[in-house]
């Protein structure tokens, strides 16, 4: 069972104690993300994520890396449209030295000049390499129609305009308002004692200022059929296809992920064996959920050679048709739920 304390400052600390792990995961996780950002600031959580390991006035940026890698740990980051994540891994031993460090970049990081110009170019040449890649940019241009004059519709990485335009004082003011105590929730698992891990965190972050929680508003303007066509020389046509899904709270979105394992979320799918293993169409197709707090999609992804994307589309097609019009069968049902339920017992010993 998982303990849970809130400090006065509204940070969340959420912790379980994993009886046979000599190691802890730890995670620091902002409720801001790209939906968060208005179009000029589009890439701002993205491009916080980079600058946050450039150094503090306690820490340089190879102090950083010097101190995670003298025990051994490892320490990352990652942004989506909902929330921004800083995490790291170490021995028990050493969670309260994890802990002192993000907090540390959490509450003294320079955004130094130099640094904001070198990771901007960085997140540039990171935005060149999603364009070059259109398993990766198809994914995006879905997005982008699927949900138009959105914030989810626009790519978490930003553009090349918005990105060259964010300068320090209005990274500041970003950081400022959303990297407050209200939208911050701490998470640690394994070798651990909850009030260490609570009075650490107090230590390092209780003169955190509360702030106001992110607001976000849901798409309302979602086009009911839509055709978009990319055109690049390439030898593979990459095809995006999906409808509406489910919210993360959603009464049914455990529903929403037996469907989707059985039309094309592992190996012995239907679109997989459909597409693959019958017809030998394609390399890589799937399906996945794109779950968001208020909103969703279900999404097939196939690669295909540009005189098949028809009849590629076809196939998929006609499976959605499929399973809105006949039942699963109590053994194709039977099997997706192992499945879910294996990949979720094995995810819980990480």
């Amino acid at each position: 069972m998982y303990q849970k304390t809130v400090l006065d400052n509204g940070i969340r600390i959420l912790t379980e104690k994993v009886p046979a792990a000599y190691s802890a995961a730890l995670g620091f996780w902002v409720e801001n993300g790209a939906r968060h950002e208005s179009r000029a600031l589009s890439g701002a959580s993205h491009f916080l994520e980079h600058l946050l390991f450039k150094g503090t006035r306690r820490r340089s940026a190879l102090d950083i890396a010097k101190e995670i890698d003298s025990v051994g740990g490892a320490l990352n980051a990652f942004t989506s449209h909902e929330l921004s994540c800083y995490y790291a891994k170490v021995a028990g031993n050493k969670l309260p030295l994890v802990i002192d460090l993000l907090s540390d970049i959490f509450c003294h990081s320079l955004f130094d000049l130099d640094d904001i110009e070198k990771e901007r170019r960085v997140i540039l040449q990171e935005i060149h390499m999603v364009e070059d890649s259109p398993d990766e940019r198809i994914h995006e241009l879905f997005a982008q129609n699927f949900w138009p004059d959105h914030p989810l519709g626009r790519p978490i990485l930003g553009t090349h305009q918005s990105v060259s335009s964010l300068d320090r004082s209005v990274l500041l003011d970003f950081f400022a308002n959303w990297y407050t105590g209200c939208n911050l929730i701490i998470t640690a698992a394994g070798d651990l004692d909850h009030q260490q891990v609570v009075d650490c965190v107090a230590s390092a972050l209780g003169s955190l200022p509360k702030g106001c929680r992110a607001e976000t508003v849901a798409p309302t303007n979602r086009p009911l059929c839509q055709v978009n066509i990319l055109n690049k020389k390439l030898e593979q046509v990459h095809i995006c296809l999906g409808t509406a899904g489910l919210s993360q709270g959603h009464e049914k979105r455990y529903v929403g992920q037996i469907l989707n394992a059985i039309l094309g979320g592992s190996i012995s799918s239907r679109l997989f064996q459909k597409l693959r293993e019958e017809r030998g169409m394609a390399y890589s197709v799937y399906s996945y959920l794109n779950a968001h707090a208020d909103c969703g999609s279900l999404v097939v992804h196939a690669g295909v050679s540009p005189d098949e994307a028809g009849h590629a589309i076809g196939v998929i097609l006609r499976e959605f048709n499929l399973l809105n019009k006949h039942m699963v069968s109590v053994d194709e049902l039977q099997a997706a739920k192992d499945q879910l339920k294996g990949q979720f017992m094995l995810s819980m010993e990480s």
